[in-house]
């Protein structure tokens, strides 16, 4: 499955902001058979792209902080860090956290007695450490600048991001005493590797990871999973592993089949999604995307880029406009006032949540669909 021009997603803005990186860039998929792990094909100018983005002041990695949707993501990866830490962390004094961000969990971590340092690359964690009072080492890990050894490493919506996550989680194990902790939440891609649903498809996204996958990338960094589980708010997987004292084998897996199904899944649902787009254009009906990030692989393969709008409940995407995509993100109450003829929802985690809402609202669409709704859901297909 490849993209010719797909936006280059890293931030919102206004509309006449200057982009870091080319507004739409090809996004190709690709396969690490040993790890049974779906990824993004490795392009050295995709990569350079992200060092450079990261290193900004944009608003990747700190969503848990500041989105009303994503902030019950935070408070639920907390509660996993709480149970880790009473479970199988009674010894734990020294934490890191890598992608620390706005510095939330920290200093929570910190005012229970903790020592913390947080690892980043961007200028946010930066003034938030400074303000919450937690130290900070503004650089990608591994860095030179921070060799301690910890007991304790964690990081939210950061293993996604990394273009080598054996070798990342190798060296974190490392600074880990013996016995020590990691923990990582990622996105959960369980249903889009499954059933090749591309919506989660974004470039500062290398690595997409379902449970089986998720777990090879960790044993294959000779670390011992402890507990591998869904979110209960959804959207996301945990892991929590420890340092072993003994060296564990890891066999690496063979077979293809996985991301063959994939991309046959992938490509009719992606026929499926824009025929169902392109019949709303014929019928000359008003058309609208709600949670439209994930819209943007779809109108991608369908080279449209005008004739709809975009609707989303994050207060700070408001006004806002994706890079490449000239169409102003609007909220619910723009909705309520002025509906569409068709709307697409375009989260399979929070769509019913949407499609409820919008519901209990009486706001009258004569079509309104979720995204679940128009794939395929069968392997079997």
């Amino acid at each position: 499955m490849k993209i010719d021009q797909l936006p280059f997603y890293w931030r919102l803005k206004v509309r006449d902001t200057k982009s870091l990186v080319p507004q739409r860039f090809p996004f190709e998929y690709d396969f690490v058979e040993s790890l049974q792990l779906l990824i993004q094909k490795r392009n050295p100018e995709t990569l350079a792209h992200l060092s450079k983005i990261y290193r900004e002041d944009s608003n990747i990695g700190y969503l848990q902080d500041a989105n009303e949707i994503a902030k019950p993501y935070g408070t639920d990866f907390s509660r996993f860090i709480d149970f880790a830490l009473k479970q199988w962390g009674g010894s734990v004094k020294r934490i890191l956290e890598i992608g620390c961000g706005g510095c939330t969990i920290l200093q929570n971590l910190k005012e229970r007695g903790y020592e913390v340092t947080g690892i980043d690359p961007g200028p946010l964690s930066v003034r938030e450490g400074k303000r919450r009072g937690v130290p900070i080492v503004n650089d990608f890990f591994p860095t030179p600048d921070f060799r301690d050894s910890v007991d304790f490493i964690f990081h939210n919506d950061v293993l996604e991001h990394v273009p080598a996550p054996v070798e990342f989680l190798t060296a974190q194990k490392i600074q880990l005493e013996s016995g020590g902790l990691i923990i990582t939440a990622v996105p959960d891609c369980c249903d889009g590797v499954n059933f090749g649903e591309i919506s989660m498809t974004m470039h500062q996204h290398l690595n997409y990871y379902d449970l089986e996958s998720l777990r090879n990338v960790f044993e294959a960094a000779g670390l011992e999973i402890l507990l591998l589980e869904k979110a209960a708010y959804g959207g996301s997987i945990y892991c929590c592993a420890r340092k072993p004292s003994r060296a564990l084998n890891f066999e690496k897996k063979t077979g293809t089949s996985k991301f063959k199904s994939f991309l046959k899944l992938s490509r009719v649902n992606a026929n499926l999604v824009t025929s169902e787009i392109n019949e709303a254009f014929k019928r000359k009906e008003t058309v609208g995307f709600y949670a439209p990030l994930r819209a943007l692989p779809y109108l991608a393969l369908n080279e449209k880029w005008t004739e709809f709008r975009f609707f989303d409940d994050t207060e700070h995407w408001y006004n806002k406009f994706f890079d490449g995509v000239g169409v102003r993100i609007e909220n619910f109450e723009d909705l309520k006032a002025n509906p569409v003829d068709r709307l697409f929802i375009m989260s399979i985690t929070f769509g019913k949540r949407i499609q409820n809402r919008i519901i209990d609202s009486n706001v009258h669409i004569p079509s309104l669909k979720i995204l679940d709704e128009l794939i395929v859901n069968d392997k079997a297909y």
